[in-house]
């Protein structure tokens, strides 16, 4: 765990914990404060404003194809944005999809292992700009720490959702074979029963589209549609 840069503020376990509390320190003072989580791994409020978490559906399909083809140093040149806070949201949100998730965590900790590399070389430095450096390099270094729990957390989500997607498969699997047929084979039947269903639920309405279509096309339309619209009108 990492030490926490603002150890005298309040902390609270869980985002909710934290919600709770900025919403009384609201009502008894009027000064909004935002819950954000600190990279000693517990929730701090704050005045200044809190970037909106990212998500992987920000990220354009086609852009997410395209970073996961990248080599390593380009790759890399993107998770190093990221963790400055630049470039599109868009852009980065990327990285959070499941196709560069573990290309991700593995950039995070060659950077970390950079960044502990030359703070043990500078330790014994004690100039004045080794002093200023060293600042950078903490707060650097703190950022990545919020990356790696960031993307740890991602990893799991991914990971519980194929073990759920993988036992819905079996489960299907079981039930069709127990019906003498595959999962292809009952789903087109579902499909088929729900089609019937409803155009016997809302049968008028569909005949009269069937019509409009017909005639937007200069066709003439089948008796059989004609009967039905003539029917329901009844």
């Amino acid at each position: 765990m990492t030490a926490c840069p603002h150890p005298t503020k309040s902390r609270f376990a869980t985002r909710a914990a934290a919600d709770i509390s900025s919403r009384r320190v609201r009502l008894s003072t009027d000064i909004q404060l935002t819950p954000y989580e600190c990279v000693c791994t517990w929730w701090h409020l704050t005045k200044n404003t809190v970037e909106v978490l990212l998500t992987a559906d920000e990220a354009d399909r086609a852009d997410v194809e395209y970073v996961a083809s990248l080599p390593d140093i380009d790759f890399r040149e993107i998770v190093v944005a990221d963790l400055r806070g630049q470039g599109a949201r868009g852009e980065r949100a990327v990285l959070r999809h499941e196709l560069n998730l573990r290309r991700w965590r593995r950039q995070l900790g060659q950077l970390v292992a950079d960044i502990d590399a030359q703070l043990h070389e500078r330790k014994n430095d004690t100039s004045l700009e080794a002093h200023d450096w060293r600042k950078r390099a903490v707060n650097y270094s703190n950022t990545l720490a919020l990356r790696l729990e960031e993307c740890r957390r991602l990893r799991a989500v991914v990971h519980a959702d194929a073990f759920r997607k993988k036992d819905h498969r079996r489960r299907d699997a079981e039930i069709a074979a127990a019906a003498g047929a595959t999962v292809k084979e009952l789903r087109q039947h579902a499909g088929e029963i729900a089609v019937g269903r409803l155009i016997d639920a809302h049968g008028s309405e569909f005949a009269r589209y069937c019509a409009e279509e017909y005639l937007a096309l200069g066709l003439t339309v089948p008796d059989r549609i004609e009967r039905h619209i003539k029917d329901s009108s009844v």
